[in-house]
């Protein structure tokens, strides 16, 4: 009973969307994975698959089923500048190719099939993408994600797996936990020095959360108080649940709760607002969407 209820819901999520899902075929899927991205019009990524040598791997029926999640023709164009160039330079083979297979996946995963947080492992070694079911302010799922990508065209088959279409160019793979990237990140050095004092690391460690993480310059402003922070570890610690969200959002999970809430760990209402950028209880994202292994980081210019 409750899988066909999740069925029917799904269903519904791609019912929002008039392109979501694409009619079966009446005989089967006519091409393989390779000749389908063409057929989709997929340009760019079928250009990656030819330069980085998969396109051998998605055209032959022998080697798969395969999950493919596709990035549009406009969500390489909507790269940022600095990653574009990168992908253009011929020498950068390594890195077009750990992009590339950082977007495949073993096996058949129909979108009917996913599950909020759901982790699944990619053909790039010792990595995953992370896939979640979004629901709108009215409780109604609205969004399924990839890892931060917006699908919008969803079980695409072909004879040797499937191709599910994202809007977004996953270029940021998640090789850290949350913990580790506040250490390593030079804009977070003053939160790094308090989950140190506070000994939060394995706190910030467990799977599926969202850390709203100030940045340098919000403490910078506090002063004094500042400083009378580094001697009480348990205001720290209430400090970093306020901020802390259990679950996984992305903006585009965020964007759509647009005069609703999200809720931290000790209960609190986090407003949402969208007004040139995502504000959250009032901080906005001045960086967002940093995946990592156990979730998702945004940066913020103030205080929750």
């Amino acid at each position: 009973m409750l899988k066909t209820v999740q069925v029917v819901v799904l269903l519904n999520i791609a019912n929002c969307c008039s392109q979501c899902i694409a009619t079966p075929p009446k005989s089967g899927p006519k091409w393989s994975i390779y000749d389908l991205l063409d057929e989709l019009g997929l340009k760019s990524f079928s250009g990656l698959l030819e330069t980085t040598g998969f396109m051998y791997t998605l055209s032959a029926n022998a080697s798969g089923p395969f999950t493919v999640y596709a990035p549009t023709d406009d969500a390489f164009n909507n790269l940022p500048p600095s990653v574009m160039k990168k992908l253009q330079n011929d020498d950068n083979w390594r890195l077009l190719h750990d992009l590339t297979s950082y977007h495949l996946t073993k096996g058949n995963l129909s979108f009917l099939k996913w599950s909020n947080n759901m982790i699944t492992s990619t053909l790039l070694d010792g990595t995953s993408i992370r896939l979640n079911i979004y629901n709108n302010k009215s409780g109604e799922p609205s969004i399924m994600s990839v890892s931060g990508a917006t699908l919008i065209k969803a079980d695409q088959q072909a004879t040797n797996g499937v191709v599910q279409v994202i809007d977004r160019v996953l270029y940021s793979i998640p090789d850290d936990t949350i913990s580790n990237y506040i250490q390593e990140n030079s804009r977070l050095r003053k939160l790094a020095m308090l989950m140190q004092i506070a000994g939060y690391q394995d706190s910030l460690d467990k799977q599926n959360i969202t850390l709203f993480a100030p940045s340098d310059a919000v403490f910078e402003e506090m002063g004094a108080n500042f400083t009378n922070l580094l001697t009480n570890a348990s205001t720290i610690k209430a400090l970093f649940r306020n901020h802390t969200v259990n679950n996984t959002f992305y903006t585009n999970g965020l964007r759509i709760l647009d005069g609703g809430y999200i809720t931290n760990l000790p209960g609190t209402k986090l407003p949402i607002k969208i007004n040139q950028g995502v504000y959250v209880s009032g901080a906005k994202l001045v960086e967002e969407d940093v995946s990592l292994k156990n979730g998702v980081l945004h940066i913020i210019n103030k205080l929750l």
